[in-house]
């Protein structure tokens, strides 16, 4: 299977409420928060570049009209040759509902992201798994950290992802999901109209053997409490500096 082509296609879940952020979000979606001069989303998109994606789906919901003004006005579309398009769910439909009613608009392979946080990984090692594993519907990026908070934990056997938690039992350190998936497009198979990925669907692909995980140590930032986002608004455009258009590994 050495010969399969490259992952292009990336989906973008744009579509949360953001309520924990307050009046930040009362009008703008999350992904469109700026972080440094720019918007988040614009730190995803600048790595998909680097990385060969060049199909972006922007998974839209709340405040819908604002990632389409985005997307239209978006620079990186030139300078890195990038189609962008959006989805637009027909009613808050969940993270996986988003993904179902974008179904017809999905590759056979295509990567998917959480808008609201950025995993600074490689995309063709996380993408590996489906060339050597017929039998796997996706792959997760995972993190290991000291403690899951906010996050769940997962347990993995192998290279397969067997079970999620909401907390942990015990203190220590765990691996969580970072957020970052490449899938095979008969994952829609397993969605519904209105429904959660995290909640109602990974759970039951992982009982069935279906899901593998990668874990990586690179820099993980989710957005979506105050503190954090104002972590990254110090930490990111640091990161940023000195990155140019080349191809990430």
């Amino acid at each position: 299977m050495s010969d399969t082509p490259p992952i292009e296609q990336a989906a973008i879940l744009c579509g949360g409420l953001g309520t924990r952020l307050g009046a930040l979000t009362t009008a703008m979606p999350k992904p469109l928060l700026p972080v440094g001069r720019t918007p988040f989303l614009d730190v995803l998109l600048g790595e998909l570049g680097r990385s060969g994606v060049r199909h972006i789906l922007l998974l839209a919901g709340f405040a819908a009209d604002r990632i389409v003004d985005y997307a239209a006005a978006s620079p990186l579309k030139g300078r890195f040759d990038l189609r962008i398009e959006v989805a637009i769910e027909p009613f808050a439909a969940g993270t996986g509902g988003a993904l179902w009613h974008a179904r017809q608009r999905l590759d056979e392979r295509f990567f998917l992201l959480n808008g609201d946080s950025w995993f600074d990984i490689s995309l063709a090692r996380l993408a590996e798994p489906l060339r050597a594993e017929r039998s796997a519907i996706g792959v997760l990026a995972l993190r290991l950290v000291k403690d899951t908070g906010r996050y769940g934990s997962v347990t993995v056997s192998g290279d397969r992802v067997v079970a999620f938690s909401e907390r942990a039992s015990q203190p220590g350190p765990r691996l969580i999901n970072g957020g970052v998936y490449a899938c095979r497009r008969p994952l829609v198979d397993h969605l519904d109209e209105r429904c959660s990925l995290e909640r109602d669907v990974l759970p039951t692909l992982a009982a069935a053997g279906a899901l593998c995980g990668v874990v990586f140590d690179g820099y993980f930032i989710d957005i979506g409490i105050p503190e954090d986002l104002a972590r990254a608004q110090r930490e990111i455009p640091e990161r940023q500096r000195g990155r140019s258009t080349a191809v990430k590994g």
